[in-house]
């Protein structure tokens, strides 16, 4: 194996973590991904001391590690396992003013701070008007002024703050099904997926560190899903202008799973349709990225703007 191109690739990998800290150290230190997001199932029964303690023996194993977290609030809210504290969605906080929203969201980036977390997989800037559809509940709930007004209200709180920040789920799930547990379409018309992007623009323009990219379908790019689709990072790259870091939904999700099989792990469709980073990616999958023909030109232009990220909150 190229020991220095597997080196490059393992950067690429954020590592769902396994729930047992000697496991999590022990791949940080073999590996040395960019990162690892971290569950409810890390903080469980856990003290604040003995999380921030973990967090920093971590950032010990792998230098300038970044380390992140699903914290929307309401219905996707890790916090949750380690206090006692009430955790309203976006959606419920926006409807009490964007104020409101911005002081909820700045005491929640504190704390997650303060605990050693740099990373929020958050805002959703998704747009749903269907109030049964899978991801309504954890939208901003509002039409589309709205939801793009906070969440480049977001994006520039943590910026302030030294915080990355993630627009999710590009383009958009609107009213699709779920893919955490399987295949799904999404069949809208160009116009209105194209409509639907504008809370995606506005973060683009707001400068927003990361984008993460749906396992959905979106029929109007092509039949892959849309963290797997060369025409979808093209959109997103040169039709919207983003430079920032793009990432996939967990690929240990059901979707990503479907699309791929043992020949072309979602690991490596995934780098071949152009994302930077590779979260809930399988580490056991290397030796078949270093086979991959995925040009060392485009990792060196990951692991670029990847160590933006890191001088970002690490200055």
């Amino acid at each position: 194996m190229n020991h220095s191109l597997s080196s490059k690739l393992s950067q690429l990998f954020f590592i769902d973590s396994l729930g047992d800290f000697q496991k999590n150290l022990q791949i940080l230190q073999k590996y040395q991904p960019s990162g690892i997001i971290l569950f409810a199932k890390d903080l469980e029964g856990k003290s604040r001391t003995q999380v921030k303690q973990e967090l920093a023996v971590y950032k010990q194993a792998r230098p300038k590690l970044l380390i992140g977290i699903d914290q929307e609030g309401g219905l996707v809210s890790r916090l949750s396992a380690l206090s006692s504290n009430f955790y309203p969605s976006q959606g419920q906080l926006l409807r009490q003013g964007l104020d409101a929203f911005l002081q909820k969201s700045k005491e929640t980036a504190l704390e997650l701070k303060d605990l050693g977390f740099n990373w929020n997989f958050a805002p959703v800037a998704d747009f749903a008007q269907n109030r049964s559809s899978f991801i309504y509940g954890r939208t901003f709930q509002s039409g589309l002024e709205k939801t793009s007004k906070a969440t480049t209200a977001f994006i520039k709180l943590y910026q302030d703050l030294g915080l990355i920040s993630t627009a999710k789920h590009f383009p958009g799930y609107g009213d699709a099904g779920d893919t955490h547990t399987a295949f799904a379409r999404d069949d809208r018309s160009r116009a209105e997926a194209e409509n639907d992007l504008l809370p995606f623009k506005a973060a683009i323009a707001a400068g927003v560190p990361s984008i993460m990219v749906a396992h959905l379908a979106v029929t109007i790019f092509d039949d892959q899903p849309a963290s797997l689709s060369k025409k979808v990072h093209k959109y997103l790259r040169q039709d919207l202008g983003y430079n920032g870091v793009i990432l996939t939904d967990d690929l240990a999700m059901a979707a990503a799973k479907l699309a791929s099989s043992e020949n072309e792990p979602a690991e490596l469709l995934a780098l071949k349709a152009g994302n930077d980073l590779l979260l809930g990616g399988d580490l056991a999958t290397l030796p078949r990225l270093v086979q991959g023909l995925v040009s060392e030109e485009q990792i060196d232009a990951s692991l670029d703007r990847l160590q933006a990220l890191r001088e970002f909150v690490y200055r």
